[in-house]
């Protein structure tokens, strides 16, 4: 019996390591995520910025990669406590299929492979079609992901976005870029 009980406790402890380390996502705290950056082998340190109309904090870091530039943003609430949306920005001059289901590794490199194959079985929900801009949403287990593709090259480079958001705000995130859209063909953030 007791035996069972260390192995038990032994398991339930790798299991909870295993599911509280090695990346960062929303929900997770400030602190948490920058210290996941800061020990990233891609990623800087986060630097620490605030929106100019919003008057929000947002953090910061950039990677060069030998096809382009990736940029980790992550919005915190207001309280600048917890990590509310995480976003890679990625910039090619190269061929790039764009981060969908199918094209994983940068997401993989980023983040993890638990999130790679959550977005990967994830369901295709909603698309919100601007001018330059195209964004498709996914529901996963965990996670709901927009994915943005930028339709005209600028300076021969072409832009993709990935953002995780949580799955309570998905919903709302997707009326609210519905209800930009009809404001404007040019989209509103």
């Amino acid at each position: 019996m007791k035996r069972n009980l260390i192995i038990l406790s032994v398991g339930f402890s790798l299991l909870c390591n295993f599911n509280t380390s090695a990346h960062a996502v929303p929900g997770n705290s400030v602190q948490t995520v920058k210290n996941w950056a800061k020990q990233h082998s891609l990623l800087s340190p986060l630097g620490r910025g605030i929106a100019e109309l919003s008057g929000l904090p947002f953090y910061t870091s950039q990677a060069t990669l030998s096809n382009g530039t990736v940029v980790f943003s992550m919005s915190p609430d207001r309280q600048d406590k917890i990590s509310q949306r995480e976003t890679i920005a990625f910039a090619t001059a190269e061929p790039f299929a764009g981060f969908t289901r199918q094209n994983l590794d940068l997401i993989r490199r980023i983040y993890s492979s638990a999130i790679a194959n959550d977005f990967r079985a994830s369901q295709y929900i909603a698309k919100v079609d601007y001018h330059s801009v195209e964004n498709r949403y996914f529901r996963g287990k965990q996670f709901g992901y927009r994915t943005t593709a930028f339709k005209e090259a600028n300076d021969g480079r072409k832009f993709y976005h990935f953002t995780i958001l949580p799955l309570e705000s998905l919903n709302g995130t997707i009326q609210g870029d519905r209800q930009c859209r009809q404001q404007s063909q040019f989209g509103c953030e």
